[in-house]
């Protein structure tokens, strides 16, 4: 999906193209941001902003050629799925090549946190001496695994997501889909995870069953209903998410913060449910959701963990009254 359009109207965009007019492109970016679908984007537009002949990007030849991956200027890392040593020597040997259709060469190097330590410092001697005209597009969807050596080289973005409005109009074609309110919702404004949720029968699966839990859960003979049939390791990951979410959301409706509840779909559930629960319950519950949480990784069967969550909320919701 190309939605191009829309970061070129964001504000740290708006400033590599400042720069770029007033001849201040640095020579190294990291651009970081949880969703890696939004900054392979970014970093092609960049690439764009940078080699493109007019102040702007379109559809010029140089764009083109940048799109499809066909432009000798602009060299794209890692070659697999990791960086690796090998790609530190790769960026090496074409940093050091001279442009051949313009003024800059372009190194794109995605993901950077998934790379070793190794592959890094490799890396990071490149960086600390830069050949003229060679810029570094760098992107992290985990900036802590990025070396701090490696960090101070390069002069850091931080890729804010879209509003809701923007994320709408970029998948208008979605929008009479029934899923798709609950899939702004949950997307965090931005374009990788949107897509995500649209097509991940599981996601919605399991928010339904999040939700019941929340709505439905009254006593322990319900808890039976909800450990059959078997839910798979990924799902039980995601209820524990969502019931993290939206038990955080009553506790925003206990305190009057209905402006900052997430699940805004269900702000009339939680409106009612509230009142089934003391302020210092929803605390406890969202506690103990955490502490399920940590436990998952552990040598305990998902069918305990989830019986003993499950346990954990109605004996909170009573004791806590």
């Amino acid at each position: 999906m190309n939605f191009q359009k829309y970061l070129l109207n964001q504000p740290y965009i708006q400033n590599i193209l400042h720069k770029k007019v007033n001849n201040e492109i640095g020579s190294g970016y990291l651009f970081s941001c949880q969703d890696a679908v939004t900054l392979d984007e970014v970093l092609t537009t960049c690439a764009k902003i940078i080699l493109c002949k007019n102040s702007t990007v379109d559809n010029c030849p140089t764009c083109q050629k940048i799109q499809c991956g066909s432009h000798p200027d602009v060299c794209v890392y890692p070659k697999k799925d990791s960086f690796s040593t090998e790609d530190s020597q790769g960026v090496i040997d074409d940093a050091n090549k001279k442009a051949i259709l313009g003024e800059y060469k372009i190194i794109i190097i995605k993901n950077l946190d998934n790379s070793s330590e190794q592959s890094q410092n490799k890396l990071l001697k490149i960086l600390e001496t830069p050949p003229k005209n060679c810029i570094f597009l760098i992107s992290t969807t985990n900036i802590n695994k990025v070396l701090p050596t490696v960090r101070s080289r390069l002069l850091k973005v931080e890729v804010t997501p879209f509003d809701e409005k923007t994320l709408c109009e970029i998948f208008d074609s979605f929008k009479n889909i029934e899923d798709f309110s609950l899939a702004v919702e949950y997307s965090n404004g931005y374009v990788g995870e949107m897509q995500k949720i649209l097509t991940d029968a599981d996601f919605i699966k399991t928010y339904n069953i999040a939700k019941d839990i929340v709505i439905s859960l009254k006593s322990s003979a319900n808890i039976v209903n909800y450990l059959m049939p078997k839910i798979t390791k990924s799902q039980f990951s995601n209820i524990i998410t969502l019931l993290q979410s939206m038990y955080m959301d009553i506790a925003y409706v206990k305190i009057g913060k209905t402006e900052i509840v997430k699940n805004k779909s269900l702000l009339q559930h939680f409106l009612q449910i509230s009142d089934e629960f003391s302020l210092k319950a929803i605390v406890e519950i969202v506690k103990r959701i955490n502490e399920i949480n940590k436990k998952q990784y552990s040598n305990v069967t998902q069918a305990l963990l989830f019986e003993s969550l499950l346990t954990s909320i109605l004996e909170v919701k009573y004791l806590c009254k």
